[in-house]
């Protein structure tokens, strides 16, 4: 055979190789195809899921009166100003104090912005306490686990002036300026979804029974509550 034909015969070899290269990645792309839509809608609804129920809860209306009491008498002296906070805060959680709020395994804390992630400790307890009981009852009632959220927390004066011009609702005087006062929305709670990530969820069952054990909580002298019906929150104030 001579060389001329050899290489004919090579080049011939060789277009029927990516001739089959061509037909596998078309057939690997048509399967794609195939397969992306349905996947991407699982996805989306895994990251995004659909509400569940109505969002019925408990009513509490403890005033602010009440709540302004047990404030003064258990908290921290207010801060005026962002700034005096900053430089007040690290020796009040030096002495005990003040504790540090953060995610964990029961709650998360929403973006603040006119609050700070802190707390008297034994507001810190409470909500461990009802984390607690939120999770006990989910799980009685064979419920996913769901974390419960955290929307306000410590404010200066400063914040709650700012809050008062967005807010008609906001007191100019409340108990969130002692440390002992902290905001629960109602109407979602938070999921983990796919690949770790975590999404807002509308659960009737999960808000219904958080509000039963804040409402159990409140019943045992441990807190004063007001369910706000515009700010879709529970305003609850610890008592010791």
């Amino acid at each position: 055979m001579t060389a001329e034909k050899r290489t004919k015969r090579k080049k011939r070899r060789l277009k029927k190789k990516y001739k089959i290269r061509l037909i596998v990645l078309a057939v690997i792309a048509l399967a794609g195809l195939v397969l992306y839509f349905p996947a991407k809608k699982k996805v989306n609804a895994m990251l995004h899921p659909a509400p569940i129920g109505t969002v019925k809860v408990d009513w509490y209306t403890d005033l602010n009166l009440k709540h302004l009491k047990y404030a003064q008498k258990n908290g921290i002296a207010p801060f005026k100003t962002n700034e005096q906070l900053e430089i007040g805060v690290p020796e009040l959680l030096k002495t005990g104090k003040l504790e540090h709020i953060s995610d964990n395994g029961y709650y998360r804390i929403c973006p603040l912005t006119h609050s700070h992630p802190y707390l008297t400790p034994s507001a810190k307890n409470f909500l461990e306490e009802l984390g607690k009981r939120f999770s006990q009852k989910l799980d009685e009632h064979d419920l996913p686990h769901y974390y419960y959220q955290i929307s306000s927390l410590l404010r200066t004066t400063e914040n709650q002036k700012k809050l008062s011009r967005s807010n008609g609702n906001a007191s100019p005087n409340t108990s969130h300026l002692y440390a002992t006062t902290f905001d629960i929305p109602y109407f979602t709670v938070m999921k983990r979804t796919l690949f770790w990530n975590e999404a807002e969820v509308t659960d009737g069952r999960a808000s219904k029974l958080l509000s039963e054990a804040i409402g159990e909580l409140r019943k045992e002298g441990r807190c004063v509550v007001v369910t706000e019906r515009n700010e879709r929150c529970f305003h609850i104030t610890v008592t010791d």
